[in-house]
This record gives C-alpha cells, structure tokens and sequence, in this order.
C-alpha cells in the first residue's frame, strides 16, 4: 500500500505521549474527521504511545496517509521493548492486570477500523488504520506534503492545555451520555404508544382482511351467477341463428344469411367470454377441482390436432406442425387442464399468424414437462409482456379487428397452469412472432403461487411514463410514490438491486431515480450499467450526504439532495423526459351520452377533460382561459361547431389551437374541404363506437404535438 508519512514523534519522555495524542487530534482535523472522530483517534494515538512508554522506556509514533483508494489515515507506534508473551490472550479479552495493559489494547480496537498488533523480542509494531470521511475531498501527494511542512515547523502546546482539553472533553461527553439517556427513555414511552397503536392496527387489518374476503366471495358468487344466467338466453341465440343457418322455416335471402352469421358470430363470441369469466371466477374461488389422471403427450398432441384442423382451414398460408415428444415419461395431471392451456396458445398463435408455421413441442426438464408454443407471427413488444396477462388486455393490431377476442384467455390459462402447479412465460419481439411456455409438473402436487403474488414490480402502465426508484426506505419510497399520484408518471419502486437489474431488464424506464445506498449495498455499479445500456436516459442520483461529485463521475445527469422537494423533483422530470405535464381538452357536444362516452375512453392520469354542452357555453370556456386541444361536434341547436370553429380562428389566442371534429354526420366533400382549410382534423362518432378506442384520438393528440408519442401508447380499448 503506498502511502505518505507526514508526521514522526519520538517518544522519550511523559510529555511526548501527551504531545503525540495532541499532535493526533491536529493530523485528525486537518484531515476532515469530525470533533467525536479526532477524539477517537487522539485516544487511540494516547493509549498505544503510553504502553510503548511504560514498557519499552521509548519509541516513535508515525502519522501517514494512504494514496490508494480508499484513503486512510495510518497510525504506527513502534518500540524496542521486550515484547508481549500473551498477546492471543489480551486480545481476546481475557486478560486483567492492575496496571491496565490488555484492557487498554482491546479498547483501542474497537475504535479504529483496522488494529493490526505484532511483537516479539524486537518490540511492539502496532498499525491503526481508520478510512477518511466520505465527504473529504481527496488528498494528493502535494497537499500531504505541504500538510508535513506545517506540522513539522508547528510548537506543540503545553501539557497542562491538553489536560484541560481533555476535561472539556470529557464533560462534553458526560452532557452527550445524558441526553442519550433522556431521549432513549422517550424514545421507550414512545415505543409503548407505538405498541399499543400497533395492537390496534393489527385488529383493524383483521377487520379489513375479512370485509376484503367477503367481498372477494360476493363478487366470485356475481360472477358465477351473471355466467350461469347468460349462458341460458346465449344457448337459445345460438340454436335460433343454427335454425335459420339450416332454413328448416323457409329459404334466406343472401343478405340475411350473412346477417344470421354475424348473430351467431357474436353470440358464440359472447358465450366464450362468459365461460371464461365463469372459469375466471372458479380459479379465484378456488372451486375448479384437479382431476389427475395418467397420460401421454403423444396422445394429447394427436387430440389436439384434430381438435384444431378448422382454425387450419380458416388460415391455409399456415402450418401447424407438432414436433413427435419422444422419451417423455407418463405424466399424472389433469389431462382437460392441460389441453385446455394448449389449445387456447396455439388457437392464438394461429390467429396472429398471418402466414409461416405454428410449432407445438414438449421436452422433459428436471421433473418438470416444459411446452412450447412457437409461430412466426406479429410478436409482441417486450414491453407489453405482462400487460397480456392482465384480464381483459388486448394489443390494438390490425388483425385483431379480425380476430376480436376477450383478453381472458391469456390471464386464464396463467392461472391454470398456476392450478397444475406450473409457471408459463413468453419470448417475442415485434415483427419476430412468439414463443409461450408451460412448465408444469411430470406429476402433480399443488398449486403454485401467481405471478403477481411474487412480490415483482409492476409493468408500465400504457399511458403513464415509469419512473424507476431505488430506495430501500418504506418511508422515502411511499413519498415518493405520494409525489408522483396524479401526474404523467408511474412510480416503480425497487427496495435492492436485485428486482430493479430484473425490470430493467424487461422494461425500458422513461427516468431512473436512486438512493446511493441500499442497505449495504451502493447502487454506483448498476448506474454504470444503465447508462451503457441506456446512453440519453435521465438518471437522477439522490443522498443524505453531498455525493454530487462522485454522481457525476459515475454518468448521472443530475443529483438531488434528501429529503426530496415534490416541485423541484417533478420539474426536472418534466425537463429531463420533455414529459407533457397535465394538457387541458376541452370537449364540445350537446348529446351527454357522447360526453360520458369521450370522458371514460379519455380517462387519462395527463389529461383533464372540461366539458360543454352547446356552442354557447365552448365561447365561454374559451373566452375565460384557452385549452391545449378541443374536440368539437359539428350539430348543435344554439351555435353549429363550424361558427364556433371559425369564432376560434378569428381569435388571436386561439388562432393555431388543435381542433378535431368529432361528428355523426356523413360530410360531404366541400364540407371535409373547409373543415380542413380551417385547421380541423374529423373523426366520425360511428368509428368510435364500433371500436370503442382512444386510439385516433391520441394519435391526433401526438400529431398535433400535444402529448409526445411514448405518452400516447396505445388504448387499452
């Protein structure tokens, strides 16, 4: 280790012990430790010279600093004594002696960071080590040298300063022992109020507990109710539309058979969405008995082959190839569970297929039989992995216009693999088609804890910007959390590096925000990797301690000082993302349900809706403060949408602000012209309606530079 002497003191008389503790807590000074450490390390330089006095009649105290990192200061007391015969012993603590010698040694440990102690009949060498203070600005070899110069040409003070100093010393620690004492026995008063608050609480959790199963019970008992009584009418639907289909009552013009088939179409549509909430509900309800039995793959794959050769005759620039499950043992497990799992991915895999191959595949892994579904179509964004999962998600896609479906399946077949025991996850990208795994049990014993009962941190919502933050304080992190409610971002929170290197993993976050420690812990290494993975994304670095310096050393674009301020806080996030903030729509319609309609798909944590029921009432609103955008209906009894439009135009404040026409009237030609040569965009009430998505609205949103794209992901619709 290299390191530079700065000070040397010999030790030849009673007042050189007291000059070499005093000269101890100058060199502990000068070098930035605080008034409890320079004390520490003037004891520690006292006691160790003494002995070396006592004993060896003399010596040399050496004061040094280390060039390495981290720097320390390097205390060594050297004497030409005879030596210490039971060292083993002192230094575990169990020697005793009147004059003090083993007590005094063991002590002085405690206080430094490193105690290193060697003898023999050459002497004593004992080396101190204690690291400099965090916030100390490096010493180079020119500052140690230039510090040597001012200690060597320093006169030490007398012996009878140092005594009083030391008195002064130990008063202050006396009045500091005493106000320990008296916060600690506030502290306890304070711990038996908690305690009894804690009692309380816990009886209270008990109670909320409950009401949550019952209410769980009352809407698992809905469900399965609403399911039974749908199914009735939808099997009466279904056999009326297989009637006429058959024309047992008379021949079918081709316009009503076609009608006949969308009836039944979307009657067969509904009746699968009631059988999976019905099954949603079971799985929750834990009613869905395991029934397992002993089977083959072999066998299952050549039932699920004929089950689904009419998905195959829908889609013929398709192929649907199972890969033969050789060497796979007899599995016992619930055969329909598994079926149904399987039959529900590759029904999918087929559907968002729409040309290329589907590949069915099973190989045995460690007790376990691990499917594969694998197609060659449209994949999935890496970001939207979990969100599938969710219940009722679906991916706005062009075939899915094709291919409407309930977003349960998916969340449905989780679960049950969940039931059987299993765990299933995907790989996809965009553009590169999919691969869904199963993994369930050779035999079955139990079922498995739900991925969202692993404690994982929530997917991105889709139109909220995730803001990672590492903080392993609960009390900083619900801040936090509480900072960031109601506004355009979405706080992921990450209690250890762990869980935040697996989401990022996964997921691309819009800003990283993180404490310097956790636990014992520093998070230097994973900032480093985020930003050679992410080079432009905004890394915030927040401490107690003035670590600004070594967060811009290590890449972070800005450091924040604890505790957080809210104002401060959001404002760098809106600079550093260029996030939208809170942007103002004002919708324009006389028709309320319109209104609602618009308010529920525009429900957004960005975006504040204010309304107007007739073009008189829009003047108003406009007159008192201009909105960022405004939805307008064209057909209005007071005032049309095209006065209103023309009134915006006029106006100096409002002559560039976003308009969309938002109408049920068939436009003619010249009518779409002079909306255009007005600035307007259109969009027809009948296209909302039938896909019941926010999509063309946020799409007009981006394009007039209202909400930036990644805010404008698509609607959950």
């Amino acid at each position: 280790m290299d390191s530079l002497p700065i000070l040397e003191i010999p030790l030849r008389t009673e007042q050189d012990v007291v000059h070499a503790r005093q000269r101890g807590r100058e060199v502990a000074a000068a070098l930035g430790f605080d008034n409890q450490d320079q004390i520490r390390l003037a004891t520690a330089t006292s006691e160790i010279a003494r002995n070396a006095f006592r004993y060896a009649k003399g010596g040399v105290v050496t004061f040094a600093v280390s060039l390495d990192l981290p720097q320390r200061l390097e205390i060594t007391v050297k004497d030409s004594g005879p030596g210490i015969a039971n060292l083993d012993e002192i230094m575990a603590g169990r020697y005793r002696s009147d004059t003090g010698m083993g007590m005094g040694i063991v002590g002085t440990k405690r206080l430094m960071d490193e105690f290193h102690l060697k003898t023999g009949s050459g002497g004593i060498t004992a080396r101190m080590m204690k690291q400099l203070p965090r916030n100390v600005q490096l010493f180079s070899r020119r500052r140690l040298e230039e510090m040597a110069g001012r200690f060597r040409n320093a006169v030490p003070e007398s012996p009878y300063a140092e005594i009083e100093r030391q008195n002064q010393e130990l008063l202050k620690t006396l009045q500091e022992l005493r106000a320990r004492q008296d916060e600690l026995m506030l502290l306890n008063r304070e711990l038996e109020d908690t305690n009894r608050g804690v009692v309380a609480l816990y009886a209270e959790l008990d109670e909320r507990a409950d009401y949550l199963r019952r209410a769980s019970e009352l809407k698992t008992k809905f469900l399965s109710n609403v399911s039974h009584e749908f199914r009735t009418p939808l099997n009466s639907i279904i056999s009326l539309a297989r009637l006429l289909s058959a024309r047992m009552d008379g021949d079918l013009t081709p316009e009503q058979a076609k009608q006949v088939q969308y009836i039944e179409s979307s009657a067969r549509d509904l009746q699968d969405l009631v059988n999976d909430l019905l099954d949603l509900a079971k799985v929750e309800a834990g009613k869905i008995k395991i029934r397992p039995k002993s089977f083959e793959v072999r066998e299952l794959f050549s039932a699920l082959k004929g089950m689904l050769k009419p998905l195959l005759a829908d889609n013929s620039a398709v192929d649907l190839l199972f890969v033969d499950p050789a060497d796979l043992p007899v599995l016992r497990t619930d055969e329909g569970k598994v079926s149904q799992i399987l039959r529900n991915l590759i029904s999918n895999a087929l559907k968002f297929t729409p040309n290329g191959k589907v590949i069915v595949s099973a190989r045995h892994e460690n007790r376990h039989v691990l499917f594969e579904v694998a197609d060659t179509g449209i994949g999935i964004p890496a970001e939207y992995h979990e969100a599938i999962f969710q219940e009722f998600s679906q991916l706005e896609n062009p075939l899915q216009e094709r291919h409407r479906g309930t977003g349960l399946g998916l969340p449905l077949c989780r679960n049950l693999t969940a039931l059987l025991g299993g765990r299933m996850w995907l790989q996809s990208e965009a553009g590169r088609g999919s691969t869904f795994f199963v993994e369930i049990p050779i035999v079955y014993v139990g079922e498995a804890p739900l991925a969202s009962e692993s404690g994982s941190l929530p997917v991105p919502d889709f139109h909220r910007l995730p803001v990672l933050y590492l903080e392993d304080s609960t009390e900083a992190a619900h801040t936090f959390e509480t900072f960031l409610r109601n506004t355009e971002f979405q706080p992921i929170l990450a209690s250890n590096l762990q869980d935040a290197g697996a989401w990022v993993s996964r997921h691309t976050p819009a800003a990283v925000i993180s404490d310097v420690y956790l636990g014992e812990h520093e998070a230097w290494e994973l900032l480093r990797a985020l930003r050679a993975k992410f080079p432009s994304l905004p890394i915030l670095v927040t401490s107690a301690f003035d670590e600004a310096q070594r967060a811009s050393n290590e890449g972070a674009t800005l450091f924040l000082p604890k505790p957080l301020d809210r104002e401060r806080l959001l404002q760098e996030l809106r600079t550093l993302i260029s996030a939208p903030g809170t942007r103002q729509l004002l919708i324009v319609d006389d028709n309320e349900v319109s209104r609602y309609i618009l308010r529920q798909l525009l429900d957004l944590p960005w975006l504040q809706i204010i309304e107007a029921k007739n073009g008189g009432e829009a003047l108003a609103a406009l007159a008192e403060s201009a909105p960022d955008a405004v939805v307008l209906d064209l057909l209005m009894p007071d005032i049309t949408g095209l006065e209103v439009l023309r009134h915006i135009r006029e106006l100096d404040s409002t002559a560039n602000l976003p308009v969309l026409i938002y109408t049920s009237k068939t436009l003619s030609e010249e009518e779409i012209t002079n909306l255009a040569s007005l600035g307007a965009g259109v969009v027809r009430k009948e296209d909302i309606s039938t896909r019941l998505s926010a999509q063309p609205f946020l799409d007009w949103l981006t394009a007039e530079g209202v909400v930036p794209q990644k805010t404008a992901s698509p609607a959950n619709g």
